[in-house]
């Protein structure tokens, strides 16, 4: 048996940009997903991080093909998941389940708890009888940390983490392998976030899933992930063990974000050099030639608009990858024709040699 669960190669999102009023036409893609190759072990925790609008939560909706991809292949556990009809999907739902980020939004306020809970027992034909399903919504409600006399109660009677732990326990429902936790602690207050971060863990252990936890929260992703994936506009640019990743960051992108983390430390928050790019993040409806993140790293140099650089081993750990020519050019040479203009310079550093480069680092 494979040790990777789930498995992406080349998967892409493009939603059309249309105008043109009744006669509408296509004039361009936004490039949401745009490329990805990610694998995903059995029993493990990725981390997907990135700021907002990189495509994390696109990317999650479609490894479970919630969106429908535009190219590529996604593969769980051996079978083409962009291949399954309409019957073969349902299986795959109830393999792989997902926690939404609003948990007030994902959950219907004119269902109980209990009709919540036990719609994925009914629809997956599961434990049998009324009877049966209702002693499992209780198993399940005690699992995630809440009294089973809460089943007959709606969603406005909870509080923001309770509500959230309803959508973990339907989630489970299925009895899945795999979850995707999109943004699921990001509506939550701080000290209920770690609750909720406890608990993930406590499950993963227990049942022995595989998690998919994207946040745009480093420290959080840190406390619970053992490898971490970054994304920026549309793909990923680093991946490795999460010790690795957090500590020693390969790729200008990831020491960025990792620099804007706070310190809980007030004099070492006071005095720690921070990494602050310049410029906007680019549309993804028109990406930069070559490396997309060339428009807004102090390290850039002569092969960055030129060569778009291919995820390539980095650093002593093993696994550790990351999309970057300051570790050599290894990529494939784009035509600039139809590049998007650059923004703001970085200055005399982005012309400085690759061994300033690492220097810096």
């Amino acid at each position: 048996m494979s040790d990777v669960l789930l498995s992406a190669r080349g998967l892409e999102v493009h939603f059309p940009i249309r105008s043109g009023g009744a006669l509408r036409r296509t004039t361009g893609a936004v490039r949401a997903v745009d490329g990805v190759d990610l694998d995903i072990h059995r029993g493990e925790t990725l981390g997907l991080v990135g700021e907002s609008g990189c495509g994390k939560s696109t990317l999650g909706n479609a490894l479970l093909r919630l969106v429908e991809p535009t190219g590529g292949t996604v593969t769980f556990d051996g079978t083409d998941v962009t291949a399954l009809g309409r019957r073969q999907l349902r299986e795959l739902r109830r393999r792989a389940g997902m926690v939404f980020q609003d948990p007030f939004a994902s959950l219907d306020p004119r269902r109980t708890v209990a009709q919540t809970v036990s719609e994925p027992l009914e629809v997956h034909g599961l434990h049998g009888g009324r009877r049966e399903r209702t002693a499992r919504v209780g198993e399940l409600l005690e699992l995630v940390g809440l009294d089973p006399a809460v089943a007959d109660r709606y969603p406005h009677e909870f509080s923001g983490g309770q509500r959230q732990r309803v959508g973990i326990a339907r989630a489970l429902a299925g009895e899945p392998d795999f979850l995707v936790c999109d943004e699921a602690i990001a509506s939550l207050d701080v000290s209920v976030q770690a609750q909720v971060l406890n608990l993930l863990r406590r499950l993963q252990q227990q049942l022995g899933l595989t998690l998919l936890f994207i946040s745009h929260d480093l420290s959080a992703v840190r406390h619970v992930a053992d490898r971490i994936a970054v994304m920026y506009l549309g793909r990923v640019v680093e991946v490795g063990p999460a010790e690795a990743v957090g500590t020693h960051p390969q790729m200008p992108y990831t020491q960025a974000l990792l620099s804007a983390v706070p310190v809980p430390h007030p004099e070492l928050e006071r005095n720690r050099q921070r990494i602050v790019l310049r410029g906007d993040v680019p549309s993804p409806a028109a990406v930069p030639s070559g490396c997309r993140f060339r428009t807004r790293c102090p390290q850039a140099f002569e092969p960055c608009p030129d060569v778009d650089p291919a995820l390539q081993p980095v650093g002593p750990a093993d696994g550790h990858l990351a999309a970057c020519h300051l570790h050599g050019v290894v990529g494939t040479p784009v035509s600039r024709e139809d590049d998007v203009p650059e923004g703001p310079t970085p200055g005399d550093a982005a012309r400085a040699p690759r061994d300033a480069g690492r220097e810096r680092r």
